[in-house]
């Protein structure tokens, strides 16, 4: 499966009840009083056929062989329809909170790729996903001439042409011209487009993209378990500093932590959440933004849930802690081997070099970490105040994750 992650807020990142995928309110009335019961009959089997995809590109419906789908979808109502997951797909795959993926799809002969999303607070299982597009490719995986493919506004995959589509949705939002396909993209918003290949050799319309990310409405996004992960259980605090500036024990206000540390041991040290209610959980491998008070000192903390599923904000863990000239003194901050304020960056670097540590240097700042792989996860940093001192550490930072 190829994943990516929703990194906007979708209303709310990265979701709702899924609405019925044959919702649709297209009745027709005659109004003529000569019409006949038969030819009524008949207008109204055209609706069922035709009327429900209305003339609406930014509906976000598709007919299959005359099967309605419309985006988005659950996951169930899709395989409902008679689409099975490929041999080639993981049937345990998991979706993590605010992310999706394409997922192959057989139908007989047929086969599509799939957009499976999580736009909810807990992974979830394919079976409890929710498919938010679909990719229709007439010139490599359907068979058009066994299966037809319509979209709103009467346009058909394998007959429709690059005027058709112009007439029915008007000018696109976007163009491309490539060399065997002019693709032409229309887009209501981030994450919910069309996009329509029309094929140069004869014409015709034969690939479809359609993505509508968007939280349907009455979606539920999950619950927040009140279960304290293991990994917080786990979490044991330092007896004391080590003597490797990389360890991962931090001094901070007077009290040892090993980084990342659980915002309850932080807590159960007299730290207290300003406004919990606000952020009363943190959705599975989210992030948060906290302020946290102890001796009338207020500090700001990025928090992370390390878990899959939505969890109590005394469940996330800080990865980072820092201390600068310019805070108050009584914050205090000390690293593993008893480095602090006022390091100098000669014995810093030389210290790095005989642990065979990475120290890079970038204006006023230096930061050593053990490897090029470690270099955004395990670190120490300091900032040089070329005002004051160039040489002296004026602020320290220690981030591990």
């Amino acid at each position: 499966m190829k994943k990516k992650t929703l990194i906007m807020v979708l209303t709310g990142c990265m979701v709702l009840s899924p609405v019925s995928v044959y919702a649709a309110d297209a009745t027709e009335t005659t109004t003529e009083a000569e019409v006949t019961e038969t030819a009524a009959q008949e207008d109204s089997a055209d609706s069922e056929s035709t009327g429900e995809l209305g003339d609406d590109i930014y509906s976000f419906s598709m007919e299959f062989d005359g099967q309605i789908m419309k985006f988005p979808m659950t996951y169930q109502d899709f395989v409902g329809m008679g689409w099975e997951l490929s041999s080639r797909e993981d049937p345990d795959m998991k979706i993590s909170t605010n992310s999706y993926g394409f997922v192959s799809f057989n139908k007989g002969k047929n086969s599509v790729s799939a957009e499976v999303m999580n736009l909810g607070i807990n992974e979830v299982g394919l079976e409890d996903s929710l498919i938010g597009g679909i990719t229709v490719d007439g010139s490599y995986d359907i068979d058009l001439t066994s299966v037809s493919v319509k979209l709103p506004g009467g346009i058909e995959l394998g007959k429709s042409t690059l005027d058709d589509i112009k007439a029915a949705y008007g000018e696109p939002s976007d163009t491309y011209e490539g060399d065997l396909y002019t693709k032409v993209t229309y887009e209501k918003d981030t994450y919910q487009e069309v996009e329509l290949s029309v094929f140069k050799d004869d014409n015709t319309l034969k690939k479809v993209d359609m993505e509508n990310l968007e939280e349907p409405e009455g979606y539920d996004k999950g619950a927040v378990s009140d279960e304290v992960p293991d990994i917080v259980t786990a979490y044991k605090a330092p007896d004391a500093l080590g003597s490797d500036m990389l360890d991962t024990a931090v001094e901070y206000m007077g009290d040892l932590y090993s980084l990342p540390a659980p915002v309850s041991a932080f807590t159960a040290n007299g730290w207290e959440i300003q406004n919990a209610e606000d952020t009363p959980y943190v959705e599975g491998n989210g992030l948060a933004f906290i302020d946290m008070m102890k001796n009338n000192q207020s500090i700001h903390f990025s928090v992370y849930n390390e878990t899959e599923n939505a969890t109590a904000l005394e469940n996330c863990f800080v990865r980072e802690l820092s201390f600068a000239t310019y805070d108050p003194e009584s914050i205090e901050m000390k690293l593993s081997g008893d480095i602090t304020l006022g390091a100098d960056k000669a014995e810093l670097i030389k210290m790095a070099d005989e642990k065979g540590y990475i120290s890079e240097e970038n204006d006023d700042y230096l930061r050593i970490y053990p490897n090029k792989d470690s270099k955004i996860r395990n670190y120490v940093e300091f900032w040089f105040n070329k005002d004051e001192d160039s040489n002296k550490a004026a602020s320290i930072t220690a981030h591990h994750e």
